[in-house]
């Protein structure tokens, strides 16, 4: 694949031929040239012609364009360096005398070219400490080519070198060649020039070269501004150049250039982590619409994170192998795919149960079994406050589940496949109510000799009449009685409520299981159907003389309504 980031330097990078001297220059403004002036000092001191031309790639030996430089601007003295002092810095000697800054432009005729974009000063180079660079200039001539090579140039930081007042920066792992001086150092990263080439290294090997940094170059437009006559410094600020630079760079170097090659694949990542998300939150969690609005930005947000930073060609996709293998990975096809099938598994073969509470009522442990076999229940409390939800992973044929609450009959739905099933505790159960009354420990052994007359009386929007019910002493020996037409069962918890009550009412040890024993013996009496809502009225009446010896009434606001009857007496006669 190509990189964009040398297609972008080769419309931008000239070759510059002065006598037998080449060098590499930057177009950085229209009609201007940027390079290092030792590439041009003998040409300007001899008034030899310097020629300025855009290589044809793809034809060798040809030009774009090419054209004698009409003016040049250069920026030079000399420094002695100190060899001392590079030696005990560990780093390669100098020659003896360095030309610094080293700063040239030249001016051409032609003004309609592409341009390299040039940060402020002010912008800064950052940590260059873990960034990677890219050069592109010009070798002498290939011998076998005959032509002047253009190379790109891998390299990477390795320090700073201040002598006097030479700044320059130094970077090693990449052959700088003679021909290389003026051209641009690139950060890979942000695609941003860093500052130009000065000269290589190290003479012995080519390898690494010294960079004339970004700030340097400025303070010499700067200077030249201050002398008169050269508008380079202002024109590189100004509004209008830097649009007409960012409407190259659009058209040539766009910040996400892997969309072009890769877009289906890169839209197809965001969109399956939108359906995704989605499922998670529509199936199990609260469904808010702000909420989820936000949680799927997020999720399309961190997709065109992971296209920016990782995935960006030219940009970030040489910034680092940990982070170029990971973008690899998400936009690679087997990954999408499975992804996609997880995502369609999950669409397709599962639904989902939210049992929606009631604040009137008491937590109820529930459990919620994926077929009618009654096997491999998933258990919870329900929550009276609040959702309780249930994930069903069954096959399109699944179309009936059970519910069955703790001590209660078991509740078979019709689950809707595929989608979110709401069901409401008790209204959609259907859960005939009963009443049980327990009766106080002390009137059990003796309840032969009276008997218990029940009477309902119907809610408002009940049409039956009242009904009335007499039980006789045919609840000798029984501890309770359910009242309703539904079985009723009694489960641990229940066991555990009513041992905590008698605990409390300084009954323990081998009385307490006796009582427990006694109210789990339930006497059912299923012809008085119940509702929600009906008030039912128990009195139990001596038979001997018909006389009331205790009177309770109980609202049905539940399902299940559990009482004890307390009675107020004294032991009759025999």
């Amino acid at each position: 694949m190509a990189d964009s980031l040398i297609n972008l330097l080769q419309a931008r990078t000239v070759l510059i031929r002065s006598g037998a001297s080449i060098g590499t220059g930057t177009l950085i403004a229209p009609g201007r040239v940027l390079t290092c002036a030792h590439v041009l000092r003998k040409a300007v001191e001899a008034g030899d012609n310097i020629e300025v031309s855009l290589p044809d790639l793809t034809q060798p030996g040809h030009f774009i364009w090419s054209e004698v430089a009409e003016n040049v601007h250069l920026s030079i003295q000399y420094e002695e360096q100190n060899r001392t002092t590079a030696a005990l810095e560990n780093r390669p000697n100098p020659p003896l005398t360095t030309e610094y800054p080293d700063v040239a432009v030249v001016a051409i005729t032609r003004k309609e070219h592409a341009m390299l974009a040039f940060p402020e000063p002010d912008e800064g180079m950052g940590d260059l400490k873990d960034g990677q660079f890219l050069a592109f200039g010009f070798q002498k001539k290939d011998r076998e080519l005959q032509r002047n090579v253009p190379q790109a140039v891998s390299l990477n930081y390795s320090g700073e070198q201040v002598d006097g007042i030479i700044r320059k920066l130094m970077f090693t792992n990449g052959l700088i060649r003679p021909g290389m001086s003026g051209a641009a150092l690139m950060e890979r990263e942000s695609g941003k020039i860093i500052g130009i080439v000065h000269m290589t290294l190290s003479p012995n090997d080519d390898l690494g070269a010294y960079v004339i940094p970004l700030e340097t170059i400025w303070t010499v437009f700067e200077k030249w501004k201050e002398e008169g006559g050269n508008t380079l410094f202002d024109e590189l600020r100004s509004t209008a150049h830097k649009a007409r630079i960012r409407k190259q760079y659009n058209k040539e170097y766009p910040r996400f250039p892997l969309l072009r090659k890769h877009g289906v694949k890169l839209i197809f990542l965001p969109l399956l982590l939108f359906l995704g998300l989605w499922w998670v939150f529509y199936h199990v969690g609260s469904i808010e619409d702000s909420g989820l609005i936000s949680v799927l930005l997020v999720a399309v947000s961190i997709s065109g994170k992971l296209i920016g930073d990782w995935l960006g060609e030219g940009g970030a996709a040489e910034s680092g192998k940990l982070r170029n293998s990971i973008g690899n990975v998400l936009i690679s096809t087997p990954f999408l795919v499975g992804l996609a099938a997880i995502i369609a598994v999950l669409w397709t073969f599962s639904s989902s149960v939210w049992i929606h509470g009631n604040s009137e009522l008491e937590e109820l442990p529930i459990t919620f079994f994926k077929d009618t076999t009654l096997t491999e229940g998933n258990r919870k409390t329900l929550d009276p406050t609040g959702t309780t939800r249930f994930l069903l992973f069954a096959t399109p044929f699944q179309k009936r589940a059970a519910l069955v609450p703790e001590g209660r009959e078991p509740k078979y739905i019709e689950v809707q496949a595929f989608s979110r099933n709401e069901w409401y505790y008790p209204r959609d159960f259907l859960l005939e109510p009963v009443v049980l009354i327990r009766f106080d420990p002390r009137f059990v052994r003796i309840m032969k000799r009276y008997s218990v007359q029940i009477e309902v009386e119907g809610s408002s929007n009940k049409e039956d009449a009242p009904s009335l019910k007499y039980i006789d002493s045919t609840l000798a020996g029984f501890g309770a009685l359910a009242i309703g037409k539904r079985d009723l069962g009694i489960g641990k918890d229940r066991e555990l409520e009513w041992k905590q009550f008698l605990q409390g009412q300084s009954i323990s040890g081998t009385a307490l299981e006796n009582v427990v024993t006694h109210w789990k013996k339930i006497k059912e009496i299923p012809e008085i159907d119940l509702d929600i809502g009906d008030r039912i009225k128990v009195t139990v009446i001596r038979k001997k003389n018909d006389s009331i010896l205790n009177e309770q009434a109980y609202s049905i606001r539940d399902d299940l309504t559990d009482k004890l009857l307390k009675f107020e007496f004294k032991k009759p006669n025999p």
